[in-house]
């Protein structure tokens, strides 16, 4: 069964006067889980580390706002669907995430991590690959292989006698 303590027993417990507390309570609010009523009010166990943690960062110099950014990523906030009567005790708020929720996280994590590293190697051989293509293809172009000169030079042979027969009679007799 949980437990629940009136603003007094809060003070008793975390050290911190009424006043302060109430400050604290009225500050925050959407971090505490109450039931009852105004001056019967009860707040959840929970409430003692998050009033412990604003009183340190308080202490430690923190101004409101920058406090509430730090209780923010630390704590969750209540939502309240305001469908119960005030009097009704408010169901405590779930767990952002359970050990066995972080267990499977980190497995899911590792997974990927080992799938990117294997991604990676793949994106180097690649990369190296089409390093080696474009080296090929720029050598091939600044000095193409004999058998292509070969062929050229064939061509330009047969070509010859062609433009020697475009040439007239008396061109071709005086040469």
């Amino acid at each position: 069964m949980e437990q629940w303590y009136t603003v007094g027993e809060l003070a008793e417990k975390t050290g911190i006067a009424e006043p302060t507390l109430r400050r604290y309570i009225t500050k925050f609010h959407p971090y505490f889980i109450s039931k009852g009523g105004n001056r019967a009010k009860k707040y959840e166990a929970a409430a003692i580390p998050i009033l412990g943690r604003i009183k340190a960062l308080y202490d430690a110099g923190y101004e409101t706002t920058g406090l509430a950014e730090v209780i923010r990523r630390e704590f969750p906030v209540i939502i309240n669907d305001n469908k119960r009567d005030e009097t009704e005790e408010s169901h405590s708020a779930r767990a952002l995430a359970t050990t066995e929720d972080v267990t499977e996280l980190k497995k899911v994590l590792t997974e990927v991590n080992q799938k990117l590293a294997k991604q990676e190697e793949f994106n180097v051989l690649l990369i190296q690959k089409l390093e080696d293509q474009n080296r090929f293809i720029k050598e091939a172009l600044e000095n193409p292989p004999p058998l292509f000169l070969e062929k050229k030079t064939d061509e330009e042979e047969a070509a010859k006698p062609a433009k020697e027969l475009k040439k007239g009679f008396w061109s071709r007799l005086f040469k």
